[in-house]
């Protein structure tokens, strides 16, 4: 009897001793979002991988196999403010990288903000700010559970891929200035850098990347996932003759620094990645992060994946080379992390904002459906067709995936806005490559539950998007007209897999191995998050939690 009892008391206290580590919170959260990363790149280059970066990862987290972005377009601005809102377009606001606003008659940026000035640099580059998101993201949350004490730090190339993870509370987002190769902000966030900040400023690294040559990190011939070097798919970079390695920046850079364009060089190689990852690893030293008595979070933005991918393409030679590379910077990430923060004290997770299609051109090539909408001839034709029944008049505003309207113009002619919408939706469906429309008027009126309509309908919002939707064939990519520069590189943006897949992966405190099939979604991340952090969902979040890391 006596030693029922003492059984019964060691498995209660073994119980006991698991729910105190499950409810133990991590002291610091860190997301990465590859921009661009397809969720095939995690397994085409397994092999050629190191054993402390995504081999780690994916030996020792959790993976989502069958992870998508649910709406449209899948690209930066909306990826990064989906996956920390933990919702879409429809009610976080971010529709676009950019988007037509009627008010000021332009496009803007999803970040921009000219109520705010530039801080580390006397260019206009600082002055944005996260004031058009309309919800909380996770890390919001975080701050406001603390009180205010919790750490919010986000560092990115792009503005957009530092300021949306950062949320509307932030502490700081950082991001790259192509005038000086340092990184800034915004007086939304401070009115003086950190001196800690100055500092790796004051390294020039940029500088120094744009003295050496970007080389192959292994001899060419192990790079036996990629197509050959030289291809007819990839964009060529002004001042080389072929795209081609080397790359040999101390040479390029005085051809670019005639526009004051040297350190573009930078952000569209590795060393982009690089800067990223060193300025991540010195906000986690100098801000404490992690360090302290509440939760904190580092958002990081790896944004070269997405500026080589889009001029080389998924099969080249630089997008594995970068890959390659950006494994060894996340092992050195994931290694300093277990110096300073512990290990077993942090979660990391890894995703991307989008994906990407193959070069159409390459596809058509291979005898694979593939193709270009010259949608620069197709909204000229538009236009004459307006003018045509409807009279003289500038009738579309902005074109694009999706088309504003002059919604003034037509209320002046006493025209059904309806009734043109449908007619600019029904007229361009006979143009090759285009394989759906939608009004605007369909997208509030109906309850889309499956198929393209419904991800349209994910990323429409009432009140900032236009009027006419499109959707082309798949693995068709817009283009103004075909010609042969157009026919080089590749994009995203579409509602098909090659664009909405993409890798979900969970690393690090309580986080048990393992891997699931079913289908989540990208707005699943930050409810997840917010189960693990014991937080208040973000305001607007439609996403669920991601129930295998709970069972």
């Amino acid at each position: 009897m006596k030693l029922h009892l003492k059984l019964l008391l060691i498995v209660f206290l073994l119980a006991g001793t698991r729910v105190q580590a499950q409810n133990k919170t991590p002291k610091l959260v860190v997301g990465i979002m590859v921009d661009q990363m397809r969720y095939d790149y995690l397994f085409r280059y397994y092999n050629q991988y190191g054993n402390d970066g995504f081999k780690k990862l994916l030996g020792q987290g959790f993976l989502a196999k069958n992870a998508h972005y649910n709406y449209v377009p899948t690209a930066t601005g909306p990826g990064h403010a989906s996956v920390y809102t933990g919702t879409t377009p429809a009610n976080h606001g971010i529709i676009g990288n950019s988007w037509y606003v009627r008010a000021k008659k332009r496009s803007i940026n999803c970040v921009e903000d000219s109520t705010v000035k530039t801080v580390g640099s006397a260019s206009l580059e600082g002055s944005n700010s996260p004031q058009q998101l309309l919800a909380t993201t996770i890390g919001d949350q975080l701050r406001l559970a603390s009180n205010w004490r919790s750490k919010v730090v986000s560092v990115s190339v792009k503005n957009r891929g530092a300021i949306l993870p950062a949320g509307r509370a932030g502490n700081a987002a950082y991001w790259f200035e192509y005038k000086t190769g340092n990184f800034i902000t915004s007086n939304y966030y401070m009115d003086k850098l950190p001196g800690w900040v100055k500092k790796f400023n004051d390294q020039k690294l940029s500088d120094k990347f744009l003295a050496q040559d970007w080389k192959p990190l292994k001899p060419i011939n192990q790079y036996r996932e990629s197509a050959n070097d030289d291809t007819p798919y990839e964009r060529i970079l002004t001042g080389k003759k072929k795209p081609t390695f080397p790359y040999e920046f101390s040479k390029l850079s005085k051809i670019y620094a005639k526009r004051g364009h040297q350190y573009r060089l930078v952000s569209g190689s590795p060393y982009g990645n690089t800067l990223v990852r060193s300025m991540g690893m010195a906000a986690i030293d100098n801000e404490k992060l992690g360090q302290g008595n509440e939760t904190d979070m580092l958002a990081l933005s790896f944004s070269s994946t997405d500026i080589a991918g889009h001029a080389y393409g998924p099969h080249s030679v630089e997008i594995e080379d970068i890959y390659l590379r950006l494994d060894r910077e996340i092992a050195q990430l994931i290694k300093h992390l277990d110096k300073k923060v512990g290990k077993g004290n942090y979660v990391m997770f890894l995703t991307a904002d989008h994906a990407v299609l193959n070069v159409p051109q390459y596809l058509k090539d291979n005898k694979i459906p593939g193709n270009y909408a010259p949608l620069g001839i197709y909204f000229s034709k538009l236009n004459e067709y307006l003018v045509k029944k409807y009279g003289v008049g500038k009738w579309v505003l902005s074109p694009g995936y999706q088309i504003f309207l002059n919604r003034k113009l037509i209320a002046e002619r006493n025209i059904s806005l309806e009734k043109m919408q449908a007619d600019v939706a029904r007229f361009l469906l006979q143009f090759e490559g285009i394989y759906k429309t939608y009004t605007a008027n369909d997208l509030h009126r109906n309850n889309y539950t499956h198929g393209i309509a419904a991800i349209m309908q994910k990323g429409y919002n009432q009140k900032r998007s236009g009027d006419v939707f499109i959707a082309l064939n798949p693995s068709w990519l817009p283009v103004g007209r075909v010609t042969k520069r157009s026919v080089r590189g590749t994009s995203h943006g579409s509602p098909y897999t090659y664009d909405t897949h993409v890798p979900v992966i969970f690393y690090g405190a309580n986080i048990k191995k393992g891997t699931t099939v079913r289908k989540v979604t990208i707005t699943d991340i930050a409810p997840t998050l917010a189960m693990m952090l014991n937080l208040q969902l973000p305001s607007a979040a439609t996403g669920q939690p991601i129930h295998e890391l709970f069972d």
